[in-house]
């Protein structure tokens, strides 16, 4: 990670480099930017994951964040963020804001805890 990419630097920071770099591999391997969503949404949950990847969303300036998404992986690790705390959407810069795979995310961000609440009020 080098410093032209702030996000993905704080998240291999508080992630591990090796396990942040993996994830984010895999994420740029999808074919767009719809499906690095689609699977992100898919993945198993993963607090630590999520945090970090909200954490490094939410220290970013509008700027940065808005560099970094032109990258297919980023929209997959936005997604992530957004299952630990969905109004980091909020924060997204406007040009990004009424991008439709916003609504995706928060839709896909809404069924993690959704699933999450189920899951916690099964015996």
């Amino acid at each position: 990670m080098t410093e032209t990419y702030p996000i993905q630097a704080a998240f291999a920071s508080a992630l591990g480099t090796a396990r942040a770099d993996e994830l984010l591999t895999k994420l740029d391997n999808y074919s767009n930017q719809p499906n690095a969503v689609a699977g992100a949404a898919k993945r198993p949950s993963d607090p630590e994951v999520e945090a970090s990847a909200h954490a490094a969303f939410a220290a970013a300036t509008p700027e940065e964040v808005d560099l970094e998404l032109d990258s297919i992986g980023m929209w997959g690790l936005l997604t992530l963020a957004a299952r630990a705390d969905a109004t980091i959407l909020d924060s997204l810069p406007a040009e990004r804001a009424d991008n439709p795979k916003v609504a995706s995310i928060r839709r896909a961000a809404a069924k993690h805890r959704k699933g999450l609440a189920d899951a916690e009020g099964r015996p």
